[in-house]
């Protein structure tokens, strides 16, 4: 996956806004990804080999419903949408 950050406020066109809670992007700020719909499993190269695994917590927004932010946790495949 390329590695695609926004920091405007508003992602490129076919990309989204991401949070990771933990893992190697667990410290990234503005990171996208592909989507909307945001997918529901998201796999990263480790570099030093192997891959590590998100599942899809929730998705919302902030303050503007054309702009969804994807929640993605470590190892839970707990799924639910905010209101």
């Amino acid at each position: 996956m390329e590695d695609v950050f926004d920091t405007t406020g508003r992602p490129p066109k076919g990309w989204m806004h991401a949070i990771f809670h933990g893992g190697p992007y667990g410290e990234d700020v503005g990171r996208c990804i592909p989507g909307p719909p945001a997918p529901e499993i998201f796999t990263v190269t480790l570099a030093e080999g192997g891959v590590h695994t998100y599942r899809l917590w929730t998705v919302g927004s902030w303050s503007d419903p054309e702009d969804p932010i994807a929640v993605y946790n470590p190892d839970g495949p707990r799924f639910r949408r905010l209101s």
